[in-house]
């Protein structure tokens, strides 16, 4: 009994002995699983993160862009501020897609790549004397531009204390309106607008900065683009080290190289303008009525095409045919209130404001002339020439499309251009006039940076002085 005890007790402590072997093997595999399933969720859980985080951030990008759009349709938001807020969300987006390439610098984005580089040299090398004639050719512009842009700069400024103008400098900002907005030191146009002049701005301008560089094989880091919170830009990245042990002449015309395309740019867009200008044939007078004259008492308005079957088609032709007539007679006044307002030609800078007529509803109006009441004796009508009006052939809507872009790009272009090339330093042209200034002195930092000082007085004084004087 007691040996059959002994033995049942043996096998039970046996049994139970290795049931906790049995239980302790399998915690301990168990722990091992458990511990390589840890690793293997730590490894993956950055990338889980990331992409649980990527489809937040696109959602809401994504959610504010409808909103936005939303808003606009059901008229909280009116449609150009709508669109500008669209536009930053998709800008936003494309930044954080490419957040791995895209530095934050102070309050700058800066995205640099070597993209582009071969295609420079390719450019660079296919039309070897002909960029080195671009860039000679653009350092002889740059040096009296430079000059008449200061002289420009401090005309305006004393144009400002006599009080005889508003100021000849303006900052250019986007923003979202529907039509340029002028206040005080700024210009807002239409944020889209911006962006097309910028662009048309910067690519030139960049790209010759780098062809004229490989002309002399200074080597080019990289090129890229940046971003003062809504505001682009790109740039082109030369050796300095290589840039700063090349020829002087080298470094003028690299320089020199951006401000010129910009103003090539310019220059192409006013030819384009000149030559399209032949569409427009001079066709009467776009007037205004002056309240005491004889031309108030009838319906003419806008465009006067002839007197007595003469026509009238500027201020000299309406004086010409008014001095045959005396007080009291009567006339024929043909006239049309079909009137489009246009920009054609060319006046010094600037393009010329026209009136476009098709000539619809053309009407004979019987007016009795009046006395002069400056004049004695002299016929009067009584109306205010204001700008020549043209009949267009061709389309006037396309035309006033296509070249309402092409005239922000040429003020773009050549404001940009002129401003970049002031005696200014960190600008081009304040590079420039160091190398103007070291070849006849070795005082080059003292006077540069007392030129810089005079510089950013007169254009802080051409912006706030209207608004102070």
């Amino acid at each position: 009994m007691l040996l059959a005890a002994l033995y049942v007790g043996t096998r039970i402590g046996l049994r139970r002995s290795s049931f906790v072997k049995l239980m302790q093997s399998l915690n301990t595999k168990f722990s091992e699983a458990k511990t390589l399933n840890s690793e293997k969720i730590n490894k993956l859980s950055p990338l889980v993160k990331r992409m649980i985080y990527d489809k937040i951030v696109y959602t809401l990008l994504a959610v504010l862009f409808v909103a936005a759009g939303a808003a606009s349709y059901r008229g909280y938001l009116g449609i150009d501020l709508a669109a500008f807020f669209m536009f930053v969300f998709v800008l936003a987006t494309l930044i954080y897609k490419d957040r791995k390439n895209v530095r934050l610098e102070s309050i700058v984005f800066i995205r640099r790549t070597r993209k582009g580089r071969d295609f420079i040299d390719r450019v660079a090398r296919s039309h070897r004397t002909f960029w080195s004639r671009w860039a000679l050719v653009g350092l002889i512009v740059a040096v009296p531009v430079m000059i008449l842009g200061s002289y420009y700069l401090i005309n305006q400024a004393a144009a400002v204390i006599e009080g005889s103008a508003q100021g000849g400098v303006r900052l250019l900002l986007p923003g979202p309106v529907s039509a340029p907005v002028n206040g005080p030191g700024v210009f807002v146009v239409p944020w889209w607008i911006w962006i097309i002049g910028i662009a048309a701005v910067i690519i030139p301008h960049e790209f010759m900065h780098g062809v004229v560089c490989r002309l002399d094989k200074i080597k080019i880091k990289s090129v890229g683009w940046i971003l003062l919170i809504i505001i682009p830009g790109a740039f082109v990245e030369p050796d300095e080290r290589q840039l700063k042990k090349a020829k002087r002449k080298t470094r003028m015309k690299v320089y020199a190289a951006g401000s010129f395309a910009n103003l090539v740019v310019a220059g192409a867009i006013a030819v384009i303008f000149i030559a399209a200008s032949v569409q427009f044939q001079p066709a009467g007078l776009y007037v205004d009525k002056n309240i005491a004259g004889p031309a108030n008492s009838t319906n003419i308005s806008s465009i006067i095409l002839a007197i007595n079957g003469t026509p009238v088609r500027s201020q000299a032709e309406l004086s010409s045919v008014l001095s045959r007539y005396r007080p009291g007679d009567v006339i024929d006044v043909r006239a049309t209130n079909d009137a489009r307002s246009t920009l054609a030609g060319w006046d010094l800078l600037t393009p010329k404001v026209v009136a476009v007529t098709e000539m619809k509803n053309a009407t004979d109006f019987r007016v009795q002339l009046g006395e002069h009441p400056q004049q004695a004796g002299k016929a009067y009508l009584g109306v205010v020439p204001l700008v020549q009006a043209f009949t267009f052939a061709g389309d006037l809507g396309l035309y006033q499309n296509i070249f309402f872009v092409l005239i922000w790009i040429f003020i773009f272009s050549f404001g940009i251009g002129l401003v970049n090339l002031l005696p200014l330093k960190p600008l081009d042209g304040g590079l420039l006039f160091e190398e103007i200034v070291g070849h006849f002195t070795p005082r080059t930092k003292k006077i540069v940076r007392a030129v810089t000082i005079v510089m950013i007085f007169l254009i802080l004084f051409n912006l706030l002085g209207p608004i102070f004087l």
